[in-house]
């Protein structure tokens, strides 16, 4: 049987758990031409419910864009990868190779785009000039979206996802948008980002061209007795069983995280499917060594490269429960830094997006490491 719990991807369908509200409100957004910008932690599920709202609309009329910045390096490539996604997704590649290099070369004025076909005989549109840098020519690839909209008197809504990631590729990129996207009266953007502190950075502080741009669209974590209604429905669907307090431990570690509990629940669901019992008392210790092992290697390469500080601190953080960790005692416990000393490691390790402050103490943010942390 096919394992019925989806995770390291986006989901969609089935797979899909609740959201209504935030389907909803993003909808009503995007419906009404709002631009707005979404924060949460890496896999929480944003990017699969955009594409979620974005699946609704298409009775709406409104033409959406997805465009991931993760993995751009630089200026020029985000001029080209953006250029080539619009060219997919705005023009209408049925009209005839001649027409549409026509209708092409007329938005990327000086770009010299070229169309091309891969061994499939898929086409697609790249940009034959040296390096794209110059404002002039990104600003004409920004203004793209907003002249066909206009010209075909359509909706565009684009979402840039890992938004953050601009202030790695050319932070004064965002200038260049700004003076751009608020004279852009049918085109709205959606901004989604995984780091906070450059999020609110971007998007709260008073010097950021993007100050006030688009109001920020909460993500509420999903509850329990979704998360549970979920994780039955599924097991029930390969006519299987999961026990009620498998289900409290699965949500209990991973702090009800959409990525992490799809990850548990699919690793017990394999177990079960093997004949384990998991009413035994010791099934939790069981699924919990099976996630910490596939993944000991690669926790153990990042470990060796944190200062000694920083080891205790995790390690410390990570055995957290009502005790301050500022406190005389539990830094002797476990022999961390003084004060100045301890929160200049806190900062490095939330730089580094390792853990997070929450609720006036820390956390691991990663459960599994965090996990693989207390076994040191």
């Amino acid at each position: 049987m096919e394992n019925p719990f989806k995770y390291g991807e986006v989901v969609s369908g089935e797979n899909f758990c609740n959201r209504e509200k935030e389907l909803k409100e993003i909808k009503r957004a995007i419906i009404n031409g709002y631009s707005f910008w979404m924060y949460s932690p890496r896999r929480f599920g944003k990017s699969s419910l955009i594409l979620k709202a974005f699946d609704e609309l298409n009775e709406n009329k409104i033409t959406t864009i997805y465009f991931d910045m993760y993995k751009l390096e630089t200026l020029d490539s985000f001029a080209r990868e953006y250029s080539a996604l619009l060219a997919k997704e705005l023009f209408d590649w049925k009209i005839g190779i001649k027409k549409l290099t026509q209708k092409i070369g007329k938005y990327f004025q000086n770009l010299y785009p070229k169309i091309s076909f891969d061994s499939y005989g898929n086409p697609s549109v790249s940009l034959e000039i040296q390096k794209i840098e110059d404002h002039t020519d990104i600003e004409t690839i920004l203004n793209i979206p907003d002249k066909i909209a206009e010209k075909n008197d359509i909706k565009i809504c684009i979402a840039f996802d890992e938004f953050q990631e601009i202030q790695r590729i050319k932070p004064f990129l965002i200038n260049w948008m700004r003076s751009l996207f608020q004279f852009q009266k049918k085109v709205s953007y959606i901004f989604l980002g995984s780091k906070q502190s450059l999020m609110e950075y971007i998007f709260t502080d008073m010097n950021s061209p993007f100050y006030e741009f688009g109001f920020k669209m909460p993500i509420y974590p999903i509850s329990n007795s979704d998360l549970t209604s979920y994780i039955k429905n599924r097991f029930r669907k390969t006519k299987m069983k999961i026990n009620n307090n498998t289900i409290s431990d699965i949500l209990k570690r991973s702090r009800s995280h959409p990525h992490f509990t799809q990850y548990f629940a699919a690793v017990i669901w394999e177990l079960i499917l093997e004949g384990f019992d998991d009413k035994d008392p010791d099934f939790y210790t069981l699924w919990m060594k099976r996630i910490i092992d596939s993944q000991s290697f690669i926790f153990q390469n990042i470990y060796d490269q944190f200062s000694l500080n920083q080891r205790k601190t995790l390690i410390a953080i990570s055995n957290l429960k009502d005790e301050k960790l500022f406190s005389g005692e539990y830094r002797k416990r476990f022999a961390l830094p003084e004060t100045s000393s301890l929160t200049s490691t806190l900062k490095s390790l939330m730089k580094k997006n390792l853990i997070k402050k929450q609720n006036g103490s820390y956390e691991i943010i990663n459960p599994v490491f965090e996990e693989w942390v207390r076994t040191l």
